[in-house]
């Protein structure tokens, strides 16, 4: 069963404790197409705070409750790592991640499996925690981290010409992989909204705003459409209207 990005982000979050935050981000890995890290918003839109949760604590989203279930307590979820312990590509500086650019850590990072120390995490970022030398005082981060919100709104490269921009992505909660980029094959105004494989992806490029596939415009004008994909799990947004009464606000 699929389920779409754009549908994810209206769910609330579930612990095993309580019902706290919401879905803000997905960070997913552009070799292996697999999501890593669901980003969690908790506290108010303007004060609260962002966390980090590692794809092997994510559970079968529930659509019937619009809610996102997590292997974690509140707690627990309040002290994950920030954003920012491992960033993007769209949020590193000049691709690297520096020392100064560190926060200061809760005492673990959720989804890890080892108590995780603000020095072990400088240690494994090949920084020097003390600021003594001796080490790398700034490591690379990850080339193939991207984030879900980043990409949306990407053009689409074909190889021959720019076709379309990037509005979704349908992800399968089984192994949690990225199993297709929904295209709205519309330059100027809205196309059909179609499905492409991952597998025609052969650079997302960040400077040019552009994700680039290996076909041709008429292949992906020939994608199935969205409204086609006969494993995709929609919610309803009429149903979370009439059970919440705004989208966008969840209990914290």
């Amino acid at each position: 069963m699929l389920h779409s990005y754009s549908d994810l982000k209206t769910f609330a979050i579930r612990t095993e404790d309580g019902r706290t935050g919401r879905v803000d981000d997905f960070y997913f890995d552009d070799s292996t197409w697999k999501v890593r890290y669901l980003v969690v918003h908790s506290g108010f839109f303007m004060t609260g705070r962002q966390s980090l949760v590692g794809a092997d604590l994510l559970k079968a989203p529930d659509v019937s409750e619009q809610e996102f279930p997590v292997a974690l307590t509140e707690e627990q979820l309040k002290s994950a790592v920030p954003p920012e312990s491992d960033a993007p590509v769209s949020k590193q500086t000049g691709g690297t991640v520096k020392a100064e650019d560190i926060p200061l850590w809760p005492t673990f990072l959720i989804g890890a499996s080892d108590p995780y120390s603000p020095a072990l995490a400088m240690d494994q970022l090949g920084l020097d925690p003390l600021g003594k030398g001796g080490r790398s005082s700034e490591k690379r981060g990850d080339p193939h981290l991207r984030s879900m919100a980043e990409v949306s709104g990407y053009t689409v490269a074909a190889s021959d010409g720019e076709f379309g921009s990037v509005i979704d992505f349908l992800i399968d909660p089984d192994g949690w992989q990225l199993q297709y980029l929904v295209i709205d094959t519309g330059n100027w105004l809205p196309g059909r909204q179609v499905v492409v494989t991952t597998g025609w992806i052969t650079e997302i490029d960040l400077t040019e705003g552009n994700i680039r596939v290996g076909v041709k415009q008429q292949a992906i004008e020939d994608a199935p459409r969205l409204r086609d994909v006969e494993e995709l799990k929609r919610s309803s947004l009429q149903e979370a209207m009439e059970r919440y009464g705004a989208i966008g606000y969840w209990p914290v």
